[in-house]
């Protein structure tokens, strides 16, 4: 039985992680299904959106990792490494529109539990997608001065 990562983040922090001894497809129709009791329907839009989230890893692997990577149409790189491509479903349902930009203020992203690698990187995917836009701004207004 495949395992799956759920990780919940709300304003660019990492709000919980569960691992789930299911399959994704099921696990994203039931984390939906229960996501919607969290909808703030009155303020926004309620989304799902499942993506190829590309992960790069150093060679050389061991059996276990490549065993565990080509199930993700594994291929190698020019650069000594092997990329492959995991599904990632980003449940969105508290989010904004700011002047151009929609914001998510609070997501649950579900994918594969691939290994520890693919953990953090899907981790901070997690949390870059709720960081405020006010903080990105702030971080980048330094190099405007330059």
């Amino acid at each position: 039985m495949s395992k799956t990562l759920v990780l919940r983040s709300r304003e660019g922090s990492l709000v919980s992680k569960t691992t789930l001894d299911s399959e994704i497809t099921q696990a994203v129709r039931k984390i939906v299904a229960d996501a919607i009791s969290f909808w703030k329907l009155e303020t926004s839009d309620f989304i799902v959106i499942r993506d190829m989230y590309p992960v790069s890893v150093k060679l050389p692997i061991s059996k276990e990792q490549y065993d565990l990577y080509s199930n993700y149409d594994m291929s190698r790189t020019t650069n000594g490494s092997v990329m492959f491509n995991v599904p990632v479903y980003v449940i969105s349902f508290d989010n904004e529109w700011q002047e151009e930009d929609y914001v998510d203020k609070e997501v649950i992203v579900v994918a594969p539990a691939v290994d520890q690698k693919v953990e953090e990187i899907i981790t901070e995917l997690a949390i870059e997608a709720t960081k405020p836009k006010e903080e990105e701004d702030a971080e980048e207004e330094p190099e405007e001065d330059l």
